[in-house]
């Protein structure tokens, strides 16, 4: 067993896959599959319930796996064949088995045609469920697993592999080294795999009609066979890199904006502060000229202050002296008690008199108003007591009594008439509708369906027989006459009316004939009132109106209550009668109750009118009095009223003078005030030096200034400060940035919306505190200055070093864009070459390709896509058509089986190749089958090339005949975890070298020759 050497290079180089063995890959069996060097291998299954679930899949994708096939994506390791392991979950024998965490593809390689033993590499790939996912080992001649059965062949694969030199030293090579190490990087497989090994699936050119895909799903799966699409995924790595560079810079620049913005900020700050700087300046120029102006201004002021008050001083003295002479002629004006004293008694005296004559005056208006009243309701009863007639209430009371009973005696002689009325109407009713006798019992017997009617309506008595007849049935008043027949069921309809009688008629077709009751009744009845001479019944006769025949009774009935109704109305004009007496009566009494109140009346008048003559009489004699009483209040009336108006007008001037004294009082407060509040030494010791010194500043001034008001001054030094404030602090600063001294004095008294007097008082101090803020950011802003340059230098040489990786990236995607381009139209022609070449070597007249070249995306996620449409001639010497116009189906399959392989052969080079496909022939109509097939069978002989194929059920019998070699896998039970011994035949040409690789593979033991006497098929 020789050792591998580290720096491996194309270990099998020309040799060819001659047997295959796998160890826990699926459910493959560990059995030895010999293989052939070229030509159609055909793989087919048998799972339990059809091809499905034998594994031809995972057979063929082991095939290219150990052909380094770059689908596998090896570069980044190969993830996707941990999923070529056994996965107890996936085989539904989680119960009994456990996933493998390795398992194991090997594969012997041997000279084309040559026996097997005499050049032989035996190449092992361990798979690991976890990175590294692949591990290459490989030897010279044969080192296989062996034993009689699947576990004796499993449980020394171990060992088997642990026998094996490291493949790189004292590591083995993995995925990415497998092509080099293997095949020096020339490519040996190319493969359509419907398995996990590609990331997007390409389109199988033999899975569907080629007229039914698109251009750029041909180019895809061309691609795939000639290894572009690693060739194109690089491009789009490469432009992503681009992407990547070209988002570095706009995130670059867009930080660099925002750093920008950012220190926009600062350095406004900064230049705020310099500003305020230079302000501050002028500020406190203005100040000190303020102050200067203000200290002046209070000298001045207080000079023509204490002018004022000495003025005022004089003026309070000479009010106090006028106020002292009023005062003393107030008093003796209101001291004349005497005067005051013969007032007041003439104003008593004269107020009662006037009460007095009042008092009567109204007594007499309302006696007078009285009389009125009285004399109008006497008039008025007088004229009512007309129609008394001289009765006395007595005796007008005592007719309206006769007159209510005689009224109420009518009422009900009229109630009595009105029922008998009623009820003579009710029985004219009830005998014209024949419901005056018997009524209830008529009703029954009809409601049961039978003819029924009162006896008395039956029977018609002649009137000269009444006397004799009318007594005789006086007893059946109440009968009911029925039919004979229906006597039983009329006295079940009765039984609920005890006392009923039936009297039973013969007589046919509704006729009621009463001639048998009629002759028992005459047959009874004896002389006079005997009824029933044998019963001894007497009945008295002498009815007022017959009792037989309803006409009789209805006339009867009629005449009574005509004689009623006429009592009704007599006794109803009885009633008004006694109404209108009864009227009489009431107005009789009360005109007699009228006369008897006029009478009383008449002697109130007299005594009203009598008590108003003698008040009148009482105002008279009171008349001279009254006048005189008013003469003498007049006199002291006048002398009072003089008196008043000198001692109001002589107040009004000392409440005159009192309130001038006041005002002058206050203006002296005012004054003093205003004195004390000049606070010269306060202004004084703001100017900080004399008033002289003062003076001789603001006349140092320009003329234009010297005249300057304190107002202007503090206008124009409260705006410098709040400019210089401003610059400091711009508005919607936070006052946490403030320090506490700064927001007393900015915050606190609200320094920009307070009054001119409040920002005055506040100059000084913000002042300082302006200057202390200043003077502490002087040296911080300097720092800040220098640092931003520095940032702006490192970020701009930032910015310039991604714009340079930028256009590398650029220039880099560019060139290979170019390069690759090129390569792919060189690809495309050599697959177009070879289209042709085979085209026409296999019984066609020539084809070709057209791939124009795309437009490549600006997008970093979307691929380059180039399309390519097949073409060919349909006879000798005509011009190429599209494959997208319609052809035979035999045709278009002939066609994709040359493009496939014209693929492959421009992807291979000179070396052997193998070219996997899955689900061979899917789409191929039976009738061309078997042409496919045997074309697959010519080309790879021809031409060097393994064709190895996974077939469906329907492809069996095409594939047995066809191809080289025919695999058959097998499973016949869910239960079973891995397959048995698949079914491996070669043709009549490939049967005897088929048969040695397989002995040759299954004789191996460790320390023994391969196989003596062995030699080439």
């Amino acid at each position: 067993m020789s050792a591998a050497a580290p720096g491996a290079f194309d270990v099998v180089g020309e040799r060819v896959l001659v047997g295959v063995q796998v160890v826990d890959i699926s459910r493959l069996s560990t059995h030895p599959v010999p293989m052939i060097g070229q030509g159609l291998v055909t793989v087919a299954g048998q799972g339990p319930k059809d091809s499905n679930g034998a594994g031809k899949s995972s057979f063929i994708a082991a095939l290219s796996l150990l052909h380094a096939d770059e689908q596998w994506k090896l570069a980044s390791g190969a993830a996707g064949a941990a999923e070529l392991l056994f996965t107890a979950e996936l085989a539904a024998q989680e119960g009994r088995w456990s996933n493998v965490d390795r398992g194991y593809v090997i594969g012997v390689f041997a000279p084309p045609g040559g026996a097997p033993q005499d050049d032989a590499v035996t190449v092992w790939l361990r798979i690991n469920r976890k990175a590294p996912y692949l591990d290459l080992r490989w030897t010279s001649g044969l080192h296989v697993p062996y034993g009689a059965t699947e576990s004796e062949r499993a449980a020394r694969v171990d060992e088997l592999w642990a026998q094996l030199p490291r493949s790189n030293g004292r590591t083995d090579f993995h995925a990415g080294q497998l092509s080099r190490v293997l095949f020096g990087q020339n490519a040996r497989c190319v493969s359509f795999l419907s398995t996990s090994v590609r990331s997007s699936q390409a389109a199988n050119l033999l899975a569907q009609p080629l007229n039914d895909l698109p251009p750029h799903r041909i180019f895809d799966a061309i691609a795939t066979l000639t290894g572009l699409d690693r060739e194109l995924e690089h491009e789009q790595v490469l432009r992503s890199a681009e992407h990547r560079h070209r988002s570095e810079v706009e995130e670059t620049e867009r930080q660099i904006a925002e750093w920008e913005s950012e220190v926009a900020v600062i350095e406004a700050g900064i230049a705020r502060r310099l500003a305020a700087r230079e302000l501050l300046g002028e500020a406190r120029t203005a100040w000190r000229s303020r102050c200067a102006r203000h200290l002046l201004d209070g000298v001045e002021r207080a000079a023509e202050l204490r002018q004022a008050l000495a003025e005022l001083d004089d003026t309070e003295a000479a009010l106090r002296q006028e106020l002292e002479g009023i005062e003393d002629r107030l008093a003796a004006l209101t001291d004349d008690d005497e005067s005051a004293r013969r007032f007041e008694a003439a104003q008593r005296k004269r107020n009662e008199l006037i009460a007095r004559d009042r008092e009567l005056e109204a007594a007499q208006l309302a006696a007078a108003q009285h009389l009125d009243r009285l004399t109008t309701t006497q008039r008025q009863l007088t004229d009512e007591a007309r129609a008394a007639d001289g009765r006395t209430p007595e005796v007008a009371a005592a007719e309206l009594a006769e007159a209510r009973t005689a009224l109420e005696d009518a009422i009900a002689a009229q109630a009595v008439a009105r029922a008998a009325a009623n009820e003579a109407a009710r029985r004219v009713t009830a005998a014209e509708s024949g419901d005056d006798v018997a009524a209830e019992q008529v009703e029954r017997l009809r409601a049961a369906g039978l003819d029924a009617a009162a006896l008395v309506d039956v029977v018609a008595v002649d009137p000269a027989e009444r006397d004799v007849w009318e007594p005789r049935l006086s007893p059946y008043r109440e009968a009911v006459v029925v039919a004979r027949k229906d006597a039983t069921k009329a006295a079940k309809a009765l039984a609920g009316l005890p006392g009923s009688l039936l009297v039973l008629a013969d007589g046919k077709g509704g006729e009621r004939d009463l001639t048998t009751f009629l002759d028992a009744v005459a047959a009874r009845a004896g002389k006079g009132a005997v009824v029933d001479e044998a019963a001894g019944v007497l009945a008295i006769g002498g009815f007022a109106e017959p009792i037989t025949g309803q006409p009789a009774r209805v006339a009867a009935a009629q005449e009574a209550h005509r004689e009623l109704t006429e009592a009704l109305d007599a006794a109803a004009a009885v009633v008004e009668q006694a109404r209108a007496a009864l009227a009489r009566a009431e107005t009789r009494a009360k005109a007699a109750e009228a006369a008897e109140r006029a009478e009383a009346l008449q002697d109130e008048i007299g005594e009203l009118r009598a008590a108003n003559a003698e008040r009148q009489e009482h105002r008279d004699a009171l008349a001279p009095e009254l006048t005189e009483a008013e003469a003498a209040y007049a006199h002291e009336l006048g002398v009072h009223n003089s008196r008043e108006e000198r001692i109001t007008s002589l107040r009004d001037t000392r409440k005159r003078l009192t309130q001038t004294l006041r005002e002058k009082e206050a203006d002296r407060f005012a004054l003093t005030e205003e004195r004390d509040g000049l606070a010269l030494l306060d202004r004084e010791k703001a100017w900080g030096d004399s008033p002289d010194a003062a003076r001789r500043h603001l006349l140092e001034l320009p003329p234009e200034l010297q005249g300057r008001t304190t107002t202007a001054w503090d206008e124009d030094a409260t705006r410098l400060t709040d400019e210089v404030a401003v610059r400091c602090f711009p508005p919607g600063t936070p006052p946490e940035e403030l320090t506490a001294e700064l927001r007393e004095l900015l915050i606190t008294p609200n320094w920009s919306g307070a009054a001119l007097e409040t920002r005055v008082s506040l100059v000084a101090p913000l002042l300082r505190a302006l200057d202390a803020h200043l003077r502490d950011h002087e040296d911080h802003d300097r720092h800040q200055l220098k640092q931003i340059a520095e940032q702006r230098a490192r970020r701009t040489a930032d910015l310039d070093a991604a714009r340079l990786g930028y256009s590398e990236a650029e220039q880099t995607v560019r060139a290979h864009r170019t390069s690759l381009a090129a390569g792919i139209k060189t690809m495309l022609r050599k697959v177009a070459a070879e289209f042709d070449r085979l085209d026409q070597e296999y019984g066609g007249y020539g084809a070709g390709l057209d791939y124009p070249e795309p437009e490549p995306p600006s997008e970093p996620d979307k691929p380059w896509r180039w399309t390519v449409s097949p073409k060919w001639r349909r006879a000798e010497g005509q011009r190429m058509s599209a494959y997208t116009l319609r052809s035979n189906t035999a045709q278009m399959d002939e066609k994709a089986v040359k493009l496939v392989c014209a693929a492959a052969l421009a992807r291979g080079g000179d070396r052997p190749l193998l070219l996997i496909l899955d689900e061979l022939g899917r789409n191929l109509g039976k009738q061309h089958r078997r042409e496919a097939v045997a074309l697959f069978e010519r080309i790879g002989n021809d031409h060097n090339i393994t064709v190895v194929g996974a077939l469906q059920d329907d492809m069996e019998r095409y594939a047995i005949e066809a191809s080289g070699l025919y695999i058959k896998l097998r499973r016949r039970s869910d239960t079973m975890a891995y397959n048995e011994e698949p079914v491996v035949v070669g043709n009549d040409a490939n049967s005897d070298r088929v048969e040695l690789l397989r002995s040759w593979m299954s004789s191996y033991r460790p320390g023994t020759l391969d196989v003596e006497g062995a030699g080439a098929p």
